[in-house]
């Protein structure tokens, strides 16, 4: 199984234009795909959905968003209807492979005013694999300082690490078995990790 990770700058390609197209090119030979800073509904992107543009463009995989910042970019239109849309910027994990279920983590975010500060979020994949399920994790951590860096680092090896005590997305009986709280099977959560 080939891992790719990629920190997409929210399609910005070197040449200054944004081209989703030039980065799945970039990514495309992936069983996996862990892509950073996909975002939705961005002026400096073109208001694009980039999750829905990744996702058509790799129709045949599973795919799962986790946005760490999230914030209402919805508008009216013409006719006066409310077009609901959140502005979005977080991970992306497509796999080729069924994803059986995911968790997303806020990472800690220090209130600053003198350098940007936005939410950023661990993703929590489990795969279906042939050789049984696999835990990747994905995360796009703070690069402006170790004051936020490194907190994030502490959190995410934590969670990693307490992973396996909690189980898998859910686990346990639901005492009233018929309020679907536990359709399908209970998600398995592996003691093996990548990411």
């Amino acid at each position: 199984m080939k891992l790719v990770t990629y920190n997409i700058q929210y399609g910005l390609d070197r040449d200054g234009q944004y081209d989703l197209n030039r980065t799945a090119k970039a990514v495309e030979g992936g069983d996996v795909i862990a892509l950073q800073e996909v975002e939705r509904f961005w002026e400096r992107s073109g208001n694009v959905d980039e999750v829905a543009v990744l996702a058509e463009r790799f129709a045949d995989f599973y795919w799962v968003y986790a946005p760490g910042l999230d914030m209402d970019a919805s508008y009216r239109d013409e006719d006066n209807r409310l077009i609901n849309r959140r502005r979005q910027f977080g991970v992306m994990l497509m796999s080729r492979l069924p994803i059986i279920s995911s968790r997303s983590f806020p990472l800690p975010k220090y209130g600053t005013l003198t350098q940007h500060s936005i939410q950023q979020a661990l993703l929590e994949v489990v795969i279906d694999t042939p050789a049984g399920p696999v835990r990747v994790y994905i995360a796009h951590l703070s690069h402006l300082s170790a004051e936020t860096r490194v907190p994030q680092i502490e959190a995410l090896l934590n969670i990693i690490n307490q992973a396996p005590a909690e189980g898998g997305a859910w686990c346990g009986g639901h005492p009233n078995p018929d309020a679907g709280w536990t359709e399908g099977k209970e998600p398995p959560m592996p003691r093996h990790v990548n990411g």
